[in-house]
């Protein structure tokens, strides 16, 4: 509470405000939000501070987002406010919440889901499973935010305020992607990279025993070390040597090979490196190493361009037009500064990832630059470099994580109740993490696991089917009996009826026959009027060889009923002719009647023999789904992670040194098939 107080005051600090109008002041009354998920992290209050798989951050902009879109909201009775964005969910499910606070905020009040705790206990829960180490080195259980229950009820909540148009709904005239996914470039690990790697565990280690002050070292530190190990050696030190099988190298020869082969129609592509930035000659830097070997292979200097050498608006136009008239073919530049709101696909043939991202609307945003409308080409390329046994692995894995669900949201699909497993999309990632990863029972196994998963869900599917179909023939042969009997008492009360039209027409009311449909009429009116209230039924006499009667429903709008083998019922209308017409179809529809019931037993008998030809069917897939299990349990002994996690959960005594110390000296002769793990299939 002192924390967010003196947030509050730092934020309401009037040294750092201009003297001008507020913005109450300015006389706003809509406003319009592009590229909205700028402003996804906003303070929250939560106990689950332990959990992986919430965000932690809170900025200042996204508090003073709130700050206006409660004064639109209260200005415009709760509305006033649209969002556009084609990432609503970039980083976390946790940001599902943050969206409904900015635009559903009474909505969560009157669910008392306003606070977070009570929107996750509802539509979340934590997930433990099967992870590599940030290191690289081996496998942990791990648990994280990352499955969402009580999705149909949260979508329907969250589709009163989103309306979701993903590329497929639309289909827009994208090019299409070579091969139908990105080409994985595998890039082999080091003998130095090991070396980094061994070191990287070693910290990891120190740090997880409490041994070093996290403010000389910390798993952030660890974790950008190896990323930048992963990117390039030379990066971590200078002195290292320059393979010829980096990923900086293999991505040299795709990017020549790919401008030398489509110099006749000027086609251009795109680098996206986040790790490395122009130094200007200051030190290491991919973008640099680039660029000068593809100046000895020919390439021209005025053909490749940093885009951070670029700083005004008026300079990336021009820069914009160049691109889209060929005239500059290779663009290099991070996530930040060449990924939302740049149009220069035209010419595009090809899009490097030479690192991971954080986010998967990093990705996502990255290869919208080729995926869009207005590429000339009809066919183009996208290049995701990893290598083996490094942060690679650790990187994409957790893209994988955070886009099980967001796919789910962004495709619109509610028909299951919950949501964790991996998508299409996902799967990508999955499989760029287990290629990394550089063991191949874990490369077997991202695609055995998907497979699995997506048989599951066929087979819950089914059983779901199944049990439904049975229910429902269980129904229609109880309904059966009912439905006949009821048709018999009407075909003995049309026999029995009496013919009341035109001038035949009588009417008993409390003993007296009466003949004119006015009085009868107005006489039915004051008796409904007397009983209204009571929840009784009262007779009243006789009208066509039936017993009448006028009784007071439970919606409290009394009914006339005609009593003869079976019950007929007609309105109190506001008219003595209209109640007395509606009291005389009762009696002359009969014959209507029948007929819709003899269709009723006709269609529930047609209805109950195709059910009970569709039921009992064996699920389709069921020997694939079982093959697949059996190798699922065959590659869990395989890799046998049952050791592993034995081995770090050791404490820090000399047992645990041991222990520490056999599985480095694993990975150091072995290299990274030396660790025979098995941790995907504990628990659930």
């Amino acid at each position: 509470k002192k924390r967010l107080d003196t947030k509050l005051k730092e934020l309401m600090a009037l040294e750092r405000h201009d003297d001008g109008l507020t913005f109450e002041e300015l006389g706003v009354d809509r406003l319009y939000v592009d590229e909205a998920h700028h402003f996804k992290n906003l303070f929250y209050v939560t106990k689950m501070t332990h959990l992986s798989g919430l965000p932690q951050t809170a900025s200042q902009r996204a508090f003073d987002m709130l700050l206006k879109v409660r004064h639109i909201q209260s200005v415009n009775g709760g509305g006033g406010v649209v969002f556009a964005t084609g990432t609503p969910i970039a980083n976390s499910v946790a940001e599902m919440y943050t969206l409904q606070r900015y635009l559903q905020r009474e909505t969560l009040k009157e669910l008392r889901l306003e606070h977070f705790d009570s929107w996750a206990a509802t539509f979340g829960e934590p997930v433990t499973g099967m992870e590599l180490t940030p290191d690289g080195s081996g496998y942990r259980m791990h648990t994280r935010f990352a499955r969402f229950i009580n999705v149909p009820e949260l979508m329907q909540q969250f589709r009163q305020v989103a309306d979701i148009q993903t590329q497929a709904m639309l289909k827009l005239p994208v090019p299409a992607l070579q091969g139908g996914k990105p080409t994985i470039v595998k890039a082999p690990c080091s003998p130095e990279l090991k070396e980094i790697v061994q070191s990287l565990v070693a910290r990891a280690e120190v740090l997880r025993n409490g041994a070093i002050d996290p403010k000389e070292d910390n798993m952030l530190l660890v974790t950008t070390d190896g990323r930048k190990a992963a990117l390039d050696l030379r990066l971590s030190s200078p002195e290292l040597p320059d393979h010829p099988t980096s990923k900086v190298n293999l991505a040299l020869e795709q990017i020549y090979s790919i401008w030398t082969e489509t110099t006749e129609g000027r086609g251009t592509q795109l680098v996206f490196c986040d790790l490395s930035t122009p130094t200007g000659g200051k030190g290491f830097s991919v973008y640099e190493d680039l660029r000068f070997k593809l100046l000895e292979r020919g390439v021209p200097e005025a053909e490749m361009v940093f885009i951070q050498d670029v700083d005004s608006d008026a300079a990336k136009i021009e820069l914009f037009r160049q691109v889209k008239a060929g005239r500059v073919r290779i663009l290099f530049g991070s996530t930040q500064k060449m990924g939302a709101g740049m149009n220069v696909q035209e010419r595009l043939i090809a899009l490097h990832h030479l690192d991971a991202p954080w986010r998967p609307a990093d990705v996502e945003q990255r290869e919208g630059r080729i995926l869009r409308q207005g590429n000339l080409n009809p066919e183009v390329r996208i290049y995701r470099y990893v290598t083996e046994q490094s942060f690679d692995a650790f990187m994409w894995q957790t893209l994988e994580t955070k886009a099980k669900f967001i796919a789910q949201v962004m495709t619109g699909e509610n028909n299951l109740r919950r949501i964790e497993d991996i998508d299409g999309a996902a799967l990508t990632y999955a499989e760029v993490k287990a290629i990394a990863s550089g063991n191949p029972l874990v490369v077997e196994k991202a695609t055995v696991d998907a497979e699995v998963s997506r048989l599951g869900r066929l087979e819950s599917q089914h059983r779901a089917t199944e049990f439904r179909t049975r229910g429902q023939i269980r129904q229609s042969m109880e309904d059966l009996p009912r439905l006949e009997r009821h048709l018999a008492d009407m075909q003995s009360d049309l026999a029995s009826r009496q013919d009341t039209s035109g001038d035949r027409f009588r009417i008993e009311i409390a003993g007296e026959i009466i003949s004119d449909r006015g009085i009868a009429g107005e006489l039915l009116l004051r008796w409904a009027e007397r009983i209204k209230g009571s929840r009784q039924e009262e007779r009243v006499g006789q009208f066509a060889g039936f017993v009448l009667s006028v009784r007071d429903s439970f919606m409290g709008d009394p009914e006339v009923l005609l009593r003869g083998a079976a019950l007929h019922q007609a309105r109190i209308t506001d008219t003595a002719m209209g109640t007395m017409r509606s009291v005389e179809y009762a009696v002359q529809s009969l014959e209507d009647v029948i007929a819709r019931q003899l269709s009723n037993i006709r269609q529930t008998k047609e209805r109950t023999e195709d059910l009970q030809q569709q039921t009992g069917r064996p699920f389709e897939y069921a020997e694939r789904l079982g093959e697949l299990l059996q190798r699922q349990q065959e590659i869990a002994e395989a890799l046998d992670v049952t050791r592993n996690q034995a081995n770090q959960g050791a404490d820090s005594s000399t047992a645990g040194a041991d222990a520490f110390q056999s599985v480095s000296s694993l990975v150091a002769r072995d290299g990274w098939d030396g660790w025979d793990t098995n941790e995907w299939f504990t628990g659930e």
